[in-house]
């Protein structure tokens, strides 16, 4: 795991003459690779590359960026790339030479042979960059899920990338305004979905595309092409038998957590005490051929407190087991977190997976995790109300519900739950999973924002554009709802947490779950057998009963969650009051002070919860401070 930024540009990069600011870049995302740093800088000074390195595989030659034969092409990358034993053993029967042991290397040779299809052939989480000097072009490749990040900026003239922004701010002439698309789509979902960042002109490169931004000498100007290079389909015949299915899911996934223990220093895991991240230990365990070790934290707060179950499974696979009770003081905590993120981030569960990451990151630097099991197999239980709400509704229940919503508006806010749950029965199965992920309606962020913000924006719903890309494929109305969830939430929301949270604390997360092969299986499986009589997940499900104690698997889910609701009930609403009323959102006329005033004082009311919102706010006031001070 690592950092790298880099650029690529028509005229020399002026900085180039010194080595401090592409010295201060490169430090800048240290956390994310404390072993060691390099460079790469043309001759001409039209490109360079910059790598801060965490060692994991071939720890003393692993130094980037790594050249080719030819010293003309020049890699850098963030990952882990699986299966790097069988591609170089073909590349080496091909005629390849290698200069290190390292398993990004096999991505430069396979460039050598392929530039644009090169990624097809790895297996594993990765951003990567290849400057291809002969050529006079840059290509940047993100991985299937979106497991690793990727920012660019790209002004006509010039492009630079980079695993953070901050990597790329480091070397613009004056900080980026404000994306007001990225501000309301941030205040719609928590998080700023791609390819948009909180920057205008800085980009996200979206999961699973391939990016070339080649130097045009006659025009001056750098010119990119973006596009995919995979994509999850869920058409074709469905696997609908449950032994096959099951065998064929134990096969796979033990494959992949094998894999995913490919390491030169120790492999921990982070063990909530939950279906996903209770079968990954339990199969690392029976596959590593050394003790486990296993993190979990958890709170004071009655709910939410899973370390009971996580120590059965670390009982059961006699793990080395480290557990902590933590404490949160969420104020010192997200003014750290906003540092680590670049942007707004409004995840609070980011709170706990910081914890874990410091926990495990004192024992070991690589840690495996559960993540995407919800994603891939329908765990959530907007998966079910998805399937639930195609069944036809009874007339006399829509009468009911419209009547209760339209004598009620006058007297609860349009944001009460008990509005909402009503409202919703009038809702197309695919508009229930959309509001199930919404934070903000559009009405309560027309009272959030200020009149400044364009009315044009509301035409903006990335969510949309991934949605009507399933709907025209004609997939059934739980495929569509998870393949935009695969697409949206989860590369923009839980692995950016997982990543941000890890990476702050030099620790490498990976996530068996996520490996592709696991994904492309799951998108070929009947819909019964991720939905069954009311057990959501229930193929996973049936696997970990092989491996798990089965009490912990069919327990009410709960999440990796912290108390905000109880927060922002008590001491905390007060605070936040205080610091966002006399806070920089306000002077900078981005956020409307009574819009603010309606939020805390309707959070004091007992049918609304509005504790997402006020922790996005706080997250958001935060970051202001920092980025726009």
């Amino acid at each position: 795991m690592c950092g790298i930024l880099g650029g690529i540009s028509v005229a020399p990069f002026s900085w180039l003459d010194g080595a401090e600011r592409l010295r201060h870049g490169i430090d800048s995302m240290s956390h994310r690779g404390p072993d060691d740093r390099g460079e790469f800088i043309s001759g001409n000074r039209r490109s360079f590359l910059g790598h801060r390195r965490l060692s994991i595989i071939d720890l003393e030659g692993g130094h980037q960026p790594i050249s080719d034969e030819a010293e003309c092409r020049h890699l850098c990358y963030n990952g882990e790339i699986y299966n790097y034993r069988e591609l170089r053993k073909a590349l080496l029967n091909r005629g390849h030479s290698f200069r290190t042991q390292t398993d990004g290397e096999v991505a430069l040779h396979l460039y050598e042979e392929d530039p644009l299809g090169f990624a097809q052939s790895l297996q594993g989480m990765f951003a990567i960059a290849i400057q291809d000097e002969e050529a006079g072009c840059l290509t940047l490749v993100r991985d299937r899920n979106g497991i690793k990040p990727l920012f660019y900026f790209w002004d006509g003239r010039s492009l630079i990338f980079a695993s953070e922004i901050k990597g790329i701010l480091a070397f613009l002439p004056e900080r980026p305004v404000v994306s007001q698309a990225a501000l309301r789509q941030y205040l719609r979902w928590k998080y700023v979905p791609a390819p948009l960042t909180i920057f205008e002109g800085i980009q996200k490169l979206p999961a699973a595309h391939v990016l070339r931004a080649e130097r045009n000498m006659k025009t001056r100007r750098i010119e990119i092409d973006i596009r995919p290079y995979w994509q999850l389909d869920y058409t074709g015949k469905k696997l609908a038998d449950e032994r096959e299915a099951t065998d064929l899911l134990d096969e796979k996934l033990r494959a992949s957590v094998k894999s995913h223990l490919e390491a030169d220093v120790e492999v921990g895991a982070l063990l909530s005490g939950g279906v996903d991240s209770s079968l990954v230990v339990a199969l690392a365990s029976t596959l590593s051929n050394r003790r486990i070790k296993t993190f979990s934290v958890g709170f004071k707060e009655a709910g939410f407190d899973q370390l009971p179950f996580a120590r059965m499974v670390a009982r059961k696979y006699d793990t080395d087991h480290y557990e902590e009770l933590v404490e949160l003081d969420p104020m010192s905590t997200v003014s750290r977190l906003v540092r680590h993120f670049d942007e707004p981030f409004a995840d609070s569960s980011a709170l706990a997976c910081y914890r874990v990451s410091q926990v495990a990151s004192n024992h070991v630097k690589v840690a495996l995790t559960g993540d995407g099991g919800d994603e891939s197999f329908a765990g959530y239980g907007r998966y079910e109300e998805v399937l639930d709400s195609a069944l036809p509704v009874s007339r006399r229940r829509q009468r009911l519900s419209r009547a209760i919503v339209l004598s009620s508006e006058a007297i609860f806010s349009p944001e009460a739950k008990y509005l909402k749950r009503h409202r919703a029965v009038s809702y197309s199965p695919l508009q229930r999973h959309e509001e199930h992920q919404v934070m903000c309606s559009h009405w309560l962020i027309d009272k959030l924002l200020t009149e400044s913000n364009p009315d044009d924006l509301h035409d903006l719903d990335i969510f949309d554009q991934h949605r009507q890309f399933a709907v025209d494929r004609d997939w059934a109305p739980v495929e569509v709802a998870q393949y935009v969830d695969l697409r949206m939430y989860l590369p923009d929301d839980i692995l950016t947490k997982v990543d941000r949270t890890s990476m702050a604390c030099s620790l490498e997360c990976r996530v068996p779950l996520l490996d592709h092969s696991i994904t492309e299986f799951s998108a070929s499986l009947a819909t019964e057998l991720k939905i069954h009589h009311g057990i959501r997940k229930y193929l996973l499900k049936r696997l970990a009963e092989r491996y798990v104690p089965r009490e912990l698997l069919y327990r009410p889910k709960m999440g990796f969650r912290v108390p905000i609701r109880r927060w922002f009930k008590r001491e905390l609403l007060g605070r936040t009051a205080d610091l966002l009323m006399d806070g920089m959102l306000v002077s900078r006329d981005i956020l409307n002070p009574r819009g603010l005033r309606w939020m805390v004082r309707h959070q004091r009311l007992p049918w609304i919860d509005l504790a997402s919102h006020l922790w996005a706010l706080l997250f958001l006031e935060h970051w202001a401070r920092v980025y726009l001070a």
